[in-house]
């Protein structure tokens, strides 16, 4: 697993970081927050304590959640997605910068 997504997750939630346990409507908001303000990333795939419990995706998946993203927000937000795999669960990381 990359180095900054375990240092990110021993931070713990901030202005510029939240922990989803899976992609929904409240992660929209969060990025659409985050894109009004100074940025940040929402993991999907952490608890609310910071534990990982991973999610299960495909890139495909990943995609639609991308373009949900860019067609319910005005203007648009297209976050950067990445994906990482830790003992074996695998957590999402959407970024947003300033817009």
């Amino acid at each position: 697993m990359n180095k900054n997504i375990q240092t990110l997750i021993k931070q713990g939630e901030s202005e510029s970081l939240e922990f989803k346990t899976s992609f929904g409507k409240e992660t929209m908001e969060t990025l659409s927050a985050f894109a009004n303000s100074k940025g940040g990333t929402v993991l999907i795939g952490i608890n609310d304590k910071g534990e990982i419990i991973g999610v299960q995706t495909t890139q495909e998946s990943i995609q639609q959640w991308i373009n949900q993203i860019k067609s319910s927000t005005s203007p648009s937000i297209i976050p950067d997605a990445d994906s990482f795999t830790h003992k074996s669960k695998t957590v999402i990381s959407l970024s947003v910068r300033k817009s």
